[in-house]
């Protein structure tokens, strides 16, 4: 059985839901489409977590953790002003992943993150997506760092780090062992 806190509202809690994504910023790039996260995007949100086979950090997933990163992930724009957003390809309206700008229990910044579907991967789209997130959290979100979390078997999330002009930040620390911290900052960036 699906939890009822999966189903997708109707009706007024319907529109209620809408009504506060629109205060999520959209952001466009040349190929992505970046929007609020809704209840539709769960089943990607899941694919990415659970089981956990991308090497996210503090994996594996089961479905209720999953909920509930998303959950807080999506909460972040009440509480903090900065959040998830879901990515789209901008011609076919296919979510690729996700992005975002979040504060989790264990962060001693915002960080800056991305997630991205097996098919998606290897095409540019989590450097593009990330690369427009952080330019917002600079220029409109008033976030003067951000840090990426990166598992270290993760190269990949390790070189798109790199390629948006983060570097390796020992004085940043995470709760997970092992975590490397790499610290954004708008006079680096690429």
């Amino acid at each position: 059985m699906t939890p009822r806190c999966t189903h997708i509202p109707t009706g007024l809690p319907a529109e209620r839901a809408m009504a506060i994504s629109a205060g999520v910023p959209e952001l466009r790039t040349d190929r992505l489409r970046l929007r609020a996260a809704r209840l539709a995007d769960l089943p990607a949100w899941n694919e990415l977590l659970v089981p956990d086979t991308a090497g996210h950090l503090g994996g594996p997933h089961d479905a209720e953790d999953a909920w509930n990163a998303f959950c807080v992930y999506v909460a972040g724009w009440a509480l903090h002003g900065h959040g998830l957003w879901a990515v789209d390809q901008r011609d076919t309206g296919e979510t690729l992943g996700f992005v975002h700008v979040g504060l989790e229990w264990g962060d001693a910044e915002p960080e800056l993150g991305w997630m991205f579907l097996p098919g998606a991967r290897g095409q540019g789209y989590a450097t593009e997506a990330a690369r427009a997130a952080r330019d917002w959290a600079f220029d409109e979100g008033g976030l003067q760092t951000l840090v990426s979390y990166v598992h270290p078997d993760n190269t990949a999330s390790a070189a798109l780090a790199r390629r948006l002009g983060a570097a390796p930040d020992a004085q940043n620390h995470y709760d997970l062992p092992g975590a490397i911290a790499f610290t954004h900052r708008p006079e680096a960036l690429q």
